[in-house]
């Protein structure tokens, strides 16, 4: 399902690569597909460790099962070659890439390596990166005069605004979503298996073109804690049961519709909450402008609640990209950074009582979320389905 992506966008990005690189002083960047291939698809479209240098045309070792048949394919990296001789998925991609750079000698005194380290801005859950120590280890070995450095930076700047192309494949997966979270609201009634719901949702999610789809799937009753399962639930639908759901429809990058599944009559605490829930997200939306800071968006949102018994968490991210916004940890050093037009995120705030002091593990949870990009007049939703809170008999 992922729209076909062409050699303009390639330039559009790699372009948006080659600022960035300048711009720190960066002669070659190598990024590795081990433990994250979001960098390298970005780069390549395609598995493989990619050496991208500042001016002339990058390699790419290709990785994977049979990716030696690959060689002669037409990709958006010319000189292609793969990684093992006989296309095997076990790939020594440390070895490999300090092979080709021995053997190309680049003439680069600076070299990033991207996910030596953690940033605020991109893998925002790899606090330490995400590349593998004895990879590392291998290419140093053959870049003993030369400066490395983390290459998180550059991607991070590049990927963060989205190109047209982009937000086009974002809306196929949303409208994907949006098709699972419809799928389990028609089986998700009380006497039935929990399981029922979640299969009918991740059913409606396998599409043609896209990876295997994934519900995270938070049971509970209000005000008490609930786990977050991403595997198939277990026990039947009861009266009174609260499911906080977020639905991915296995889309490359980061993808994702939050919406909450109450079995039976909607308490008015669930509604109230569900109410200030909407309007912290709309508040949050009217923020969410060019030049606007972060602190300034979460003032937006968190004061809705101002004169209730409630409070906001602002929730806000974007998949691997940042900032990460999440209960109970805030990337302080970027609240007073500018927010940029073309930027996505998930936005799904979560209202809860004061007198509970902070967010639970989701004991209040019925937050509904949708992606949005930044544009001048303020955020654009990428989904389409209604802000609502249903009550399911």
């Amino acid at each position: 399902m992922e729209a076909a992506v062409d050699l303009d966008e390639r330039n559009w990005r790699w372009a948006r690569v080659r600022n960035e690189m300048r711009k720190r002083d960066i002669d070659l960047l190598i990024a590795l597909p081990e433990s994250n291939s979001t960098d390298v698809h970005y780069l390549a479209n395609e598995q493989g460790a990619v050496l991208f240098p500042l001016a002339g045309e990058p390699s790419i070792l290709l990785g994977g099962e049979d990716s030696n048949l690959a060689v002669d394919r037409q990709g958006w990296i010319e000189d292609r070659e793969s990684a093992t001789p006989s296309g095997s998925t076990k790939v020594p991609y440390g070895a490999v890439v300090a092979a080709k750079l021995r053997a190309i000698r680049p003439n680069a005194a600076r070299v990033a390596i991207a996910g030596l380290d953690g940033n605020d801005y991109s893998h925002v859950r790899n606090a330490d990166g995400y590349v593998l120590y004895s990879t590392v280890t291998r290419i140093l070995a053959a870049l003993t005069e030369t400066d490395v450095v983390d290459g998180a930076p550059v991607l991070a700047a590049a990927r963060h605004v989205k190109s047209e192309a982009e937000l086009e494949d974002l809306r196929a997966g949303i409208e994907v979503a949006e098709a699972g979270a419809r799928a389990i609201g028609a089986a998700f009634r009380i006497g039935a298996e929990q399981a029922e719901a979640y299969r009918a949702g991740m059913t409606a999610m396998m599409r043609p073109g896209l990876g295997i789809p994934s519900v995270a799937w938070c049971p509970g009753t209000w005000g008490n804690p609930r786990p977050r399962l991403v595997a198939v639930p277990t026990g039947q639908v009861q009266d009174g049961l609260c499911v906080a759901a977020e639905i991915m429809p296995g889309h490359r990058g980061m993808v994702q519709v939050a919406e909450p599944f109450i079995a039976g009559d909607v308490l008015a605490e669930q509604r109230d909450a569900f109410d200030l829930n909407i309007a912290a997200f709309e508040a949050c939306r009217a923020a969410l402008v060019p030049g606007a800071t972060w602190r300034e968006v979460r003032a937006a949102a968190t004061g809705v609640a101002a004169g209730t018994n409630s409070e906001i968490c602002f929730l806000l991210h974007s998949g691997y990209d940042g900032p990460l916004f999440i209960p109970n940890d805030t990337p302080e050093t970027v609240l007073d950074d500018p927010i940029e037009a073309g930027a996505v995120f998930i936005c799904k705030p979560t209202a809860f009582p004061k007198s509970a002091g902070r967010v639970v593990a989701r004991s209040y949870d019925v937050s509904w979320g949708d992606m949005l990009v930044v544009r001048a007049g303020g955020a654009e939703r990428l989904g389409t389905r209604p802000q609502q809170l249903l009550s399911y008999q």
